[in-house]
């Protein structure tokens, strides 16, 4: 289930270092975060959303667009990011991040699993629940962007899923200031994606945090239910630092 913001920028010349991090946080730590997931391109300057994509392999998809792997221009950003390099430094890079648990199949987990099951075994374990997640959430956040800009962002051609754009809300539209936000909220990580990627103790909280985001109940109860059911007291020790003012 997604509920959790990753907010990154780099440059040019950074392109492989974001690829690593998002290497080491979703693929190194498998058993917290799903490969798929959302993104969002952003300028950096402006904070205007540039485009609003899904992947079932974030990495690799990151990397399509980006050049660092062959992919038909047409299938993907490269060109337009390399024009954005033309005349900016930075350019802003979100990603909304899901439980393993959500982890549907891709090219990835067939590579990984393809010794111990086939193809109808590896659906029916992973299932398309965190596939039709993404797909509907990339589609009511185009939707808050046309219905807020009477237009699809500019790198966007079309919408979302035909589902994601009927479950829109107008409570959604405060989403597409999450996917480029600045300030502290409870569904944006405390720290960049390389920090993260850098930090094992920084990784452990926000996937610790990520089970309070999508819970069903509310925060408080939900760390009260950990403490007294699990013996899990990770958000005491989180107080104890201080991560939460980052």
């Amino acid at each position: 289930m997604l509920g959790t913001i990753v907010i990154e920028k780099y440059k040019k010349t950074e392109r492989k270092d974001i690829q690593k991090a998002l290497e080491i946080l979703i693929v190194d730590n498998s058993q917290d975060w799903a490969t798929a997931g959302l993104y969002c391109y952003w300028d950096y300057n402006s904070r205007e959303i540039l485009y609003i994509g899904l992947a079932v392999d974030l990495v690799e998809r990151y990397r399509q667009h980006n050049g660092l792997i062959y992919c038909n221009k047409k299938n993907c950003k490269y060109n337009e990011i390399e024009k954005y390099f033309e005349n900016n430094e930075y350019i802003g890079f979100s990603i909304v991040l899901q439980s393993a648990l959500s982890q549907p199949i891709n090219k990835r987990q067939r590579k990984k699993f393809n010794k111990s099951f086939n193809e109808t075994e590896l659906i029916f374990i992973l299932g398309e629940q965190g596939y039709g997640e993404i797909k509907r959430v990339e589609g009511i956040l185009l939707e808050a962007f046309r219905q807020k800009y009477g237009r699809f962002p500019l790198w966007n051609k079309m919408g979302g899923s035909v589902i994601g754009q009927k479950s829109f809300k107008q409570i959604n539209f405060g989403l597409l200031k999450l996917l480029v936000t600045n300030e502290a909220n409870k569904y944006v990580s405390r720290v960049s994606l390389r920090e993260l990627a850098d930090n094992p103790t920084f990784c452990r909280y926000e996937a610790y945090l990520h089970s309070i985001r999508i819970s069903i109940f509310p925060s408080t109860e939900t760390i009260h239910l950990q403490k007294c059911t699990f013996g899990i007291y990770t958000f005491d020790e989180i107080c104890q630092t201080d991560y939460f003012k980052k």
